[in-house]
């Protein structure tokens, strides 16, 4: 392949289109790249030129990070086997870097993992390394880490390196500006060169004599050398951030994340900087007496004391509520979490994963206001946010409890842990509670450094006053809003609310805590505890929300209140460790998900024998819930890409969902039906339309490794089922809303998807039967009961979506001609009901899609279907002109809707129109083409349309009309994740595969 891409252009663009195909369909694997370089490395040396280029367009591929992926093992490779041509690879990923701003990650992960091998390979580069800093204003945060991590090694590492006293001045320099942008850099870099340095050197390892008050300024205790150059960093990040709390912040963050990882640290460096953090939190952060218990109207008391007496020789208590009420200058409340995460994670590595050195803080008592929730309204408006501050404050600080102490082995302990979930569900509740019923403007306090979208830092400085700013944004999104006063509030809404406040994140450590047996009990055993329902359903859903943005790639993400995460950069390092962690904890996540089906089996079987429905209260929801989260954690692990080179793991993890299939010479592909299987027969355990669209997204996702007929059966009928029944709230009333129309949105994708051509002609014309009887919003089909009035324009839009995409798809087959013409027979068929329905409803979002969905069709008919025509029009006339009436209806219908949209001003319309014209005219001239092909040119007229609007009316040059108005479920309907593609399809210009070949 190399060979014939060095022969011509056209032949590269030719192996680069058959390469990404392959990648993408997991042909070309990892060991088969290994194997290449290993057996022609005399041939990729000549050829590195080309060989160069290839893997730079496959770097470049914006939208499939597995291609991307193999890409960058491709340069690994490289260094590996072309050991004497690294400078000049070198040379042209940083050439690549200044070029294409979208491969700069890449090319930076590439750096620097070659820096961890084998750093003396960069060092002929290191002046163009440091180039790198000067293009740094125009990367994001997590581009900027890898620069200067890269930099750091490389100064820090190398013997005589020559930029080591640059980079140093650099980092004072970036600490001392008065630039947030900057100094958050100077942070950063500081730590990559602590990372650098911290592991000291031969002679550095003599034992210090450490006082009982060590600080991070007592560095003089180190000799000259790294380890004293380390400490002194630390002291000047320390200093230079002291009136920054979210900069301190961030500096303890990124600490944390540095003694994680499995780096050499000298022993006397840890000791040092161990006791520094934990005498910091000791002596600004304990507290064994309140010294003022009455601050206005608000009283505070020692609170969630779980230590007994015998394990405390005195109360002391984290001082939450006197700290965030008396708002010092030199303490600020918001480091406590983060200044505890970094103590716990030194103690775990200075004593061998062993927390008994700090374990009694997991139950020591918290200062915090004592007040009645029922009478939060009658409260002054500044007492209600320093309320609802110690609440988010204390649920960071038991968050990061459960964190740090999850992973340790004493029973006793469990017990705790268990009671601070409880605690902090709680509390968690009550903030959502008070947000409700209040209904005040409130902004949540940070717990991270605040980056926005375009990676600006927004600095928070120290304060001494509670502000009463009715400026500040609502921790209330707008849809939160909307959907909590809503009548028929969801158990999704209700219960995901929490999600939309951003606390301190849950580490995966939590998994451990699923090894313990589930309980019906409410109450926690000291002696052997036992995970409650409640509990579980807390745990999970957390290890969801921490887990997602690690395992599904940046590319493939998307969230209900953002489309597209961009905070995160998928690391398949991380992604890879995450995997693992869920694979080993997925026996004991079957046996709990066993446990809470029975239970909802026996409540739905106790329902039945009494002629009633599913009674909901607190513990049918909770079991629900927990049934939704396992669903939405297995759909997350069996998503990520990982599994397309480690087979194995899949195979194993699949073997323990189902154990009836665990024959080790079963097949592959019928040890996935199988399992497919054994999950079908839950699909009655869907009682909420949530739980339905986390259980149908987790077919989907083994779907993904297979294209098993049955499976594909399986997955349509299931969401058909669930299209057809009638989805009904907690309260029993109709579903409806926003987070409806969303999760009708994602089953009607699925399903139209999963059908054929035919199939979707009847689904066209059940539809425009049915129409009417959507009269008012009550109203559902006949056929779809979840369909009513607001969301039937998402299954309409989905339907222009699965015509276009089965219709490539089709294709795509081997047809004949015959079965070709068949084929645009039922496509244009569709098109004019699509076209009717649009007419009958006469309502913009409905021309809209209509006016969207059409278009990429129509583009594939010209493209295919009027050659086929052209072939078979003299064997098959009337079959032929058929198509070529029917397709006219809808052609007629989009011109008067291009002149309907000048009339209505509709701004969105007349944008696409000319492109949309173009293409009509197009159309009309390969007819003409193909009837004169056949010698019939005088069958063929050609005239100008009137200008009319949909109904058929003339309309005059002049007239024109008001713009829609919205209709009152718009807002209510989620956005089209297609219009993007739709926009590609319809740009005349655009080539797709086949014009290129």
């Amino acid at each position: 392949m190399l060979i014939l891409y060095t022969t011509s252009e056209e032949k590269q663009k030719q192996v680069e289109l058959l390469l990404m195909k392959q990648i993408k369909n997991n042909v070309l694997k990892e060991d088969l790249l290994v194997a290449t370089f290993k057996t022609f490395k005399p041939i990729l040396e000549v050829n590195l030129r080309s060989l160069i280029i290839l893997t730079n367009s496959l770097l470049k591929a914006k939208s499939n990070l597995e291609i991307q992926e193999f890409a960058t093992y491709m340069y690994t490779q490289m260094f590996s086997t072309l050991e004497e041509c690294c400078q000049t690879i070198i040379a042209e990923l940083l050439q690549l870097c200044s070029d294409c701003k979208h491969c700069v990650m890449n090319i930076l992960t590439i750096l620097n993992n070659v820096a961890e091998k084998n750093v003396t390979i960069l060092k002929p580069q290191y002046l163009q390394m440091l180039m790198l800093l000067d293009r740094m204003d125009d990367m994001n945060i997590f581009e900027k880490r890898a620069v200067l991590n890269l930099l750091c090694c490389l100064a820090y590492t190398c013997e005589n390196s020559a930029i080591r006293d640059d980079v140093h001045m650099i980092i004072r320099k970036e600490l001392g500006s008065s630039n947030p942008t900057i100094k958050v850099q100077g942070v950063i870099a500081g730590i990559y060169a602590v990372k650098y340095l911290m592991a000291g050197k031969n002679g550095e390892d003599t034992s210090l004599h450490l006082s009982n008050d060590v600080s991070f300024s007592s560095v003089d205790q180190f000799r000259e050398g790294d380890l004293r150059e380390a400490a002194q960093i630390v002291e000047l990040i320390s200093r230079s951030t002291r009136q920054f709390p979210d900069m301190i912040v961030l500096f303890y963050d990124e600490l944390s994340k540095l003694f994680e990882r499995p780096i050499a640290i000298n022993k006397n460096f840890l000791v040092w900087l161990t006791d520094a953090v934990t005498n910091d939190l000791q002596q600004n952060f304990i507290v064994d007496d309140i010294e003022d218990r009455q601050f206005g109207n608000i009283k505070l008391s020692m609170q969630f004391c779980l230590n007994s007496d015998s394990e405390i020789d005195e109360v002391t208590a984290i001082n939450i509520g006197g700290l965030i009420w008396k708002c010092s200058n030199d303490i600020n409340i918001c480091l406590l979490s983060p200044l505890f995460q970094l103590v716990q994670v030194l103690h775990l590595r200075q004593h061998d994963g062993n927390l008994s050195s700090v374990d009694v803080l997991l139950g020591c008592a918290v200062v915090m206001p004592i007040c009645d929730i029922d009478e939060i309204k009658d409260k002054d408006i500044d007492d209600i946010r320093f309320i609802l501050d110690c609440f988010v404050y204390c649920i960071n600080w038991f968050r990061e409890l459960i964190n740090a102490f999850a992973s340790q082995n004493d029973p006793h302990l469990h017990a705790k842990i268990f009671k601070r979930i409880l605690q902090v569900q709680q509390l968690e509740s009550l903030v959502e509670r008070i947000l409700l019923t209040t209904n005040i403007t409130y902004k949540i306090p940070s717990n991270t450094l605040n980056i926005s979208k375009d990676d600006k830092i927004i600095p928070k400085v120290q304060s001494n006053k509670l502000k009463n700013s009715s400026n500040d944004e609502s921790i209330l999104p707008e849809t939160g809003r909307t959907q909590g006063t809503q009548n028929s509030k969801s158990l999704k809404s209700k219960t995901d609310f929490a999600a939309t406040v951003c606390y301190r994140p849950l580490s995966l450590n939590v998994t451990k805590l699923l090894n313990h047996a589930l309980s019906n009990c409410e109450e926690i055993d000291d002696i052997s505890p036992a995970l409650t329902i409640e509990g579980f359903k807390y745990i999970i859903r957390n290890i969801c929300f921490t887990v997602e943005p690690i395992l599904i790639s940046k590319l493939k993400q998307k969230t209900f209140f953002n489309k597209n995460d961009t905070n995160t950069i998928y690391d398949k390092s991380k992604a890879g460790d995450y995997a693992k962690c869920i694979y080993e904890s997925l026996p004991h996540l079957m046996g709990h998900f066993k446990c809470i089906i029975s239970e909802i089996e026996i409540l739905s079987d106790s329902a039945s024998q009494n002629e009633s429905e599913f009674i909901y209260n607190s513990k049918t929801d909770d079991l629900l819930v927990s049934l939704e989260n396992i669903y939405n954690l297995l759909a997350v692990y069996f998503k990520w890409i990982g599994f397309k080179s480690d087979i194995a793991l899949l195979k194993t993890s699949l073997r323990i969902i189902n154990p009836m299939a665990g024959d080790s010479s079963l097949a592959f592909k019928d040890l996935l039906v199988a399992v497919v299987k054994c999950f079908q027969q839950y699909e009655k355990y869907c009682l909420q339309l949530s739980t339905a669209v986390s259980f149908i997204e987790l077919l989907k996702s083994l779907q993904g490794y297979s294209s098993s007929r049955e499976i594909h059966i399986i997955l349509k009928d299931t969401a058909n089922n669930f299209l057809s029944k009638q989805w009904k709230a907690p309260n029993g009333a109709l579903e409806r809303g926003l987070l409806f129309n969303k999760s009708i949105d994602s089953l009607a994708k699925i399903y139209l998807l999963s059908n054929e051509v035919l199939e979707l002609k009847n689904i066209a014309l059940s539809l425009l039967r049915d129409i009417d009887t959507l009269k008012n919003r009550n109203n559902s089909l006949n056929s779809f009961k979840s369909i009513n009035k607001s969301n039937f324009p998402v299954f309409y839009r989905n339907l222009g979506t699965a015509l276009h995409e089965i219709t490539k798809l089709n294709l795509n087959k081997r047809l004949t001609n015959e079965e070709h013409l068949d084929l645009w027979k039922d496509v244009t068929y569709i098109l004019k009901c699509m076209s009717d329905m649009a007419k009958s409803l006469d309502s913009r979002s409905y021309l809209s899609s209509f006016f969207k969905k059409s278009l990429p069709t129509i583009k594939l008919f010209l493209s295919h279907g009027i050659p086929i025509i052209e072939l078979q029009f003299k064997s098959q006339t009337q079959e032929a002109l058929e198509i070529l009436k029917t397709l006219q209806q809808t052609t007629r219908f989009l011109q008067s809707l291009c002149c309907h949209s000048r009339l209505k001003k509709d701004s969105v319309l007349m944008s696409k129109v000319p492109s949309m014209r173009q293409l009509l005219e197009t159309l009309i001239y390969k007819v003409k083409a193909a009837l004169t092909a056949n010698n019939c040119s005088e069958a063929f007229w050609m005239g100008n349309l009137k200008n009319k609007n949909i109904h058929g009316e003339v309309i005059t040059s002049q007239q024109s009309e008001e713009e829609y108005s919205v209709e009152d479920c718009d807002d209510q309907l989620p956005e089209d994740d297609s219009d993007e593609t739709d926009d590609e399809m319809m740009t005349p210009d655009t080539k797709g595969l086949s014009d290129i070949v």
